[in-house]
């Protein structure tokens, strides 16, 4: 039951995502394309095929239910765009945009004309947000390290002299979009990216899968998909209805709790996306302590607000993927202002007592 609040307080300004499909909902497998037909044919099924891949460091899932043309045709150009998108977003692919960024000494890079738009929309959510959310911070997200620690067996915390440094160096104004004097590098036009403070690493972490996924809808409606699921990681878009008819449902991932088990279940028109961020995704423990991968940008340490996590709903999956990661650094209060403040979105917030509060919007979702 999802407790809904419209206390209006305090209005303040992902990284992997986790969701899960409800069971008997997909027939086809996750781990590989089923029943796919010899390339050249012509279809129009209601048997669902899928293909999975892995990019952006998370498993890439692409369910067809009703296409036409080519299903092999159709998984080659998806993942193609996946691989195009990685070489530009990734920030440990050496020549990628944002590594050339990183490492361009406080001068001008020139970009693909997409990573200089996608780079100028999170600079605009960092600004938005005040900070809270900020895509300079990529020095300090390396220095914990959370995903190679949360591997380890004796995972340590980073000193508080060198969080400290790393702080000094998050800075969102520091990044500037143009399209003049851009050094030579891997865009095709004169688009340009200068982080002027060389020791600043900017992330396009909270975004850039849900910009992918807004992508990747737009190429399989173009190709003739009147019916699919499109799950990056949990940044999960919708394409038409399921074979019977009805909305998909999706389930929720409880926090902390076994894979597929789900807190709730929403069910999604067409075009929706469904996007989760929370402190379970990725952590590790030291001391009873829970250090996770969404920091704050003020303290320099995970944030610890008592919100296990944040589901949003929206038509653009890059939308809901920025606002699901700053309404959990926001916390309840301010987050929900954010949402009620944000036309088309809804959101779920899940506290750490497992309480469920939800926008004002939100039980409209519920099957």
């Amino acid at each position: 039951m999802c407790r809904h609040t419209s206390d209006k307080s305090i209005h303040g300004c992902k990284c992997a995502i986790c969701a899960m499909l409800l069971a008997g909902i997909l027939a086809a497998s996750v781990c590989g394309c089923v029943g796919i037909p010899n390339a050249g044919t012509v279809e129009k099924s209601g048997v669902p095929v899928s293909r999975t891949g892995l990019y952006f460091d998370t498993v890439v899932t692409v369910t067809l239910y009703e296409y036409e043309g080519s299903s092999d045709t159709i998984f080659d150009d998806c993942f193609r765009m996946c691989e195009h998108y990685e070489s530009l977003y990734s920030p440990t692919i050496e020549g990628s945009d944002v590594w050339n960024i990183n490492h361009g000494e406080g001068k001008p890079v020139k970009v693909d004309t997409e990573t200089a738009g996608l780079v100028r929309t999170a600079a605009d959510y960092s600004a938005m947000s005040e900070g809270v959310l900020d895509l300079t911070v990529g020095g300090l997200c390396d220095l914990w390290d959370i995903s190679g620690q949360s591997q380890e067996d004796t995972p340590h915390i980073p000193s508080d002299d060198r969080i400290a440094e790393a702080l000094t160096h998050i800075d969102h104004t520091k990044v500037t979009v143009g399209a003049e004097d851009a050094t030579d590098g891997p865009g095709s036009t004169g688009a340009s990216v200068t982080l002027s403070d060389p020791d600043s690493k900017i992330t396009l972490g909270f975004i850039a899968k849900g910009y992918v996924a807004d992508r990747l809808e737009e190429m399989l409606r173009s190709e003739g998909v009147g019916s699919a699921l499109i799950d990056l990681g949990g940044n999960i878009v919708t394409i038409g209805e399921r074979p019977d008819g009805g909305a998909f449902r999706i389930g929720i991932q409880k926090p902390f709790a076994d894979q597929g088990e789900a807190i709730t279940r929403i069910a999604v028109a067409d075009g929706m996306s469904v996007v989760s961020s929370g402190i379970y995704e990725r952590y590790f423990r030291s001391d009873g302590h829970i250090y996770h991968h969404i920091l704050d940008t003020k303290t320099g340490y995970p944030t610890d607000n008592n919100v296990y996590g944040v589901t949003v709903v929206s038509d653009s999956s890059a939308e809901a993927d920025a606002l699901s990661t700053l309404c959990l650094l926001l916390g309840v209060r301010e987050g929900l202002d954010l949402i009620e403040d944000t036309p088309g979105v809804e959101a779920m917030f899940i506290s750490s007592d497992y309480t469920l509060t939800c926008s004002s919007g939100w039980n409209d979702l519920t099957p």
